[in-house]
């Protein structure tokens, strides 16, 4: 099984272009806004997977951010490509809850997945992208429990990186592991298949 082409499925984006929401040409109502924060506040407690390294490797610093500030809180950066990151899974992201929300990077701040867009247009239910939610998290378990299976515990690194390492030879040549490694490789295809069509915005 060749490494390289597991790795060009499997590799998420860093969000170092999360696009920018246009605003709508009538501002809802406050009762409203209220309504589209607090479904926010509970869909996004239920994923986190904008921070925990499932959708992004990383996400580009901004001139915004209080960098010397985050690093002092224990958020960590790796230059990658040219471009200054911080790392994912974010040490912020603490039980689907951000320890440093008033004071999150730009990035963070800016970030809308589809599911959220969604609901804030009203095309779908609170109801409806938690099930999306739920799904997604679901693949995003499996992964890691194969991952778990096939020797690799390192939490701290992303959910593609670490599919990466284990197609990264030497490989362990027992028909166990080439099962496991094949039941990985799907498990993936179906997690980044959804992610990209439910989770990830448009360019």
């Amino acid at each position: 099984m060749k490494t390289t082409k597991i790795t060009s499925k499997i590799a998420p984006p860093s969000a170092s272009a999360a696009p920018s929401v246009t605003p709508a040409p009538h501002s809802p109502a406050p009762e409203a806004n209220e309504l589209l924060n607090d479904s926010a506040e509970r869909l996004c407690a239920a994923c986190g997977m904008c921070c925990n390294g499932v959708l992004f490797h990383g996400m580009a610093v901004q001139p915004e951010d209080q960098l010397r500030a985050l690093l002092a809180k224990g958020i960590k950066t790796r230059r990658r490509d040219g471009e200054l990151q911080f790392l994912q899974p974010c040490p912020a992201h603490v039980g689907n809850c951000c320890r440093i929300y008033k004071d999150r990077p730009q990035r963070c701040r800016a970030f809308d997945c589809r599911q959220l867009l969604a609901v804030s247009a009203g095309e779908i239910t609170e109801a409806q992208a938690m099930i999306k939610i739920d799904e997604a998290r679901k693949r995003s378990d499996r992964v890691r429990d194969l991952l778990a299976l096939l020797g690799d515990e390192r939490a701290h690194r992303p959910l593609a990186t670490r599919c990466a390492r284990v197609f990264t030879p030497p490989l362990d040549p027992s028909p166990q592991a080439e099962t496991l490694r094949e039941e990985l490789q799907e498990a993936m295809r179906a997690l980044q298949e959804m992610l990209a069509k439910d989770f990830r915005p448009s360019n």
